[in-house]
């Protein structure tokens, strides 16, 4: 991630009034897992992870302590920026669509089977590949700077790319788009806009997303979103905000009440755990 998330991160950080996610344990993570950029939980006692662009194109499979079990690695894929994974009941979705400069036309999901990571040290992918409908420019101005992504989930039937603001003026908006779970090319389907928060790129620009019972669970570096989509729009159902600011960019939920959360090791802001939180409800 860009050093300039410390100029952001400034801002200060006084919250009252606020819920907060409240974390139950930490575990350290290897050294292999310092850009840790995606998490998902494959069954009851393995985790998978991945991370961010530059590294090998390797899945790492974790137990819940964030003990590595194994690395297989996904063939016929590079990790130009692997962003964000997610899950349905045969496949992992790996989001290869970091895009900090706007400038990537080639954005591509692989597609692995969940049973061949499971029993291999290496897997086959597929590619689906995508582009954004409406950036025509490469890069586009600063005001549209609208088209980098770190967050992916499965829903019922399709794919959901979030996206994370990066424009100058700062709008505090991100994008949905509606991707296909099948390989091939497509031009993504544009679903709604999220006002996130007017506190800019440190605070208010999403880093991971999952999906759990109809409602989305998306990230930033200092707060937990709970979002629910009906009548054709998302909704805030809750925020719970985190005690500390680290470059937080993976979150899995496994039950309503509980959700694990990763952090990048920065030389300065720390991280390079895995976190488990208990997520309160009113």
């Amino acid at each position: 991630m860009p050093n300039r998330i410390l100029n952001s991160l400034v801002v200060c950080f006084f919250l009252s009034a606020t819920t907060f996610a409240q974390e139950v344990k930490r575990y350290k993570l290897s050294e292999s897992l310092n850009e840790i950029s995606g998490l998902e939980q494959i069954n009851d006692s393995t985790f998978v992870a991945i991370n961010d662009g530059g590294n090998k194109p390797i899945i790492f499979l974790l137990n819940a302590h964030g003990k590595i079990l194994k690395k297989v690695k996904v063939v016929d894929a590079e990790n130009t920026d692997w962003e964000d994974i997610a899950i349905d009941n045969k496949h992992l979705y790996i989001g290869d669509f970091g895009n900090n400069e706007n400038k990537r036309k080639k954005l591509v999901i692989y597609r692995v089977k969940i049973k061949d990571l499971l029993k291999g040290k290496e897997v086959e992918s597929k590619k689906i590949k995508f582009s954004y409908p409406d950036q025509t420019k490469f890069p586009p101005s600063k005001k549209k700077f609208n088209f980098d992504a770190e967050a992916l989930v499965c829903d019922e039937n399709s794919l959901i790319v979030f996206t994370k603001c990066n424009t100058d003026p700062w709008t505090g908006k991100a994008f949905a788009y509606k991707i296909p779970k099948e390989p091939g090319t497509y031009v993504a389907k544009k679903k709604k806009e999220i006002y996130i928060g007017p506190n800019g790129w440190g605070m208010d620009a999403i880093t991971a997303a999952d999906y759990y019972e109809g409602k989305f669970y998306v990230s930033t570096y200092n707060r937990i979103i709970i979002l629910k989509y009906a009548n054709k729009k998302y909704s805030f159902v809750k925020e719970l905000f985190f005690d500390d600011i680290s470059q937080k960019e993976s979150i899995v939920v496994l039950t309503k009440n509980t959700a694990f959360v990763a952090d990048e090791k920065h030389r300065l802001l720390g991280g390079g755990f895995l976190i488990k939180y208990k997520i309160p409800h009113d």
